[in-house]
């Protein structure tokens, strides 16, 4: 096949992978081994790693490393990114994972050593997608990495990134660290969550009053009248410590 013709037979597949394809991909579509080689040798295409290949349309990107590795594991069944590789896509503390991590439904194996597979069936709701990538959500992911005894400061740096997210239920936060709390020392996760993560206290209070204006109109206004009285914010957050304990 002429260079121009398969470089745009990539370029529509890569379209929606952020300009990365894959050899199978390639293949499916008509493309030889000897035309990703030739592509290869001028330039035209970057080896990201055996068998994905990134193109003029790809640019920068810091999860190109990754979203490669997803597209390889993916040749064998529906992967998600997952534990350490998930906090990096959501920016969650500072860790650096030895490997590209992802949880299928199934056994997985791999002979590379930059990949490692976990197997547990994910719901809709532990799910979501990130720059185009499948990734556990924030609450599956922090409760992944104390399930796996992350140790006591990358987990503490991952839930003080967690808390400050806007999208996250500090509440479902909590109740996802419970199981695993006693391994660092606390009876709940709301107790680990007091402890390490500072935003977390006014993270569930934004959520308490989040919840009792939107669900009960009497509070509202009980709220607003009590804002128009000199003392009445002392009084509000009082209300508010109550429904927090309870």
């Amino acid at each position: 096949m002429r260079a121009v013709d398969a470089l745009e037979v990539l370029e529509l597949l890569g379209s929606t992978q952020r300009g990365l394809v894959t050899t199978a991909q390639a293949r499916e579509s008509g493309l030889s081994g000897v035309d990703l080689t030739r592509l290869t040798d001028s330039g035209k295409l970057l080896r990201v790693r055996h068998g994905v290949y990134a193109l003029p349309s790809a640019g920068v990107d810091r999860l190109q490393d990754l979203r490669g590795a997803w597209l390889a594991a993916t040749a064998n069944g529906d992967v998600v990114v997952s534990g350490a590789s998930a906090a990096v896509v959501h920016r969650l503390g500072d860790l650096v994972p030895a490997a590209h991590e992802f949880t299928a439904p199934v056994r997985r194996q791999s002979t590379l050593p930059d990949l490692r597979f976990h197997r547990a069936e994910l719901t809709d709701n532990d799910v979501t997608v990130v720059d185009g990538l499948p990734v556990t959500t924030v609450v599956r992911t922090a409760a992944d990495l104390a399930a796996a005894s992350l140790d006591s400061d990358h987990l503490a740096s991952v839930l003080s990134a967690a808390v400050e997210d806007q999208d996250v239920d500090v509440e479902e936060l909590a109740r996802a660290l419970s199981p695993y709390a006693t391994r660092y020392g606390f009876d709940s996760g709301r107790a680990l969550l007091a402890e390490v993560a500072p935003g977390y206290l006014a993270s569930a209070l934004r959520s308490v009053v989040r919840a009792a204006v939107t669900r009960s109109p009497q509070f509202r206004k009980q709220a607003l009248k009590l804002l128009e009285e000199s003392d009445g914010a002392k009084t509000l957050v009082s209300l508010l410590e109550q429904r927090f304990a309870s």
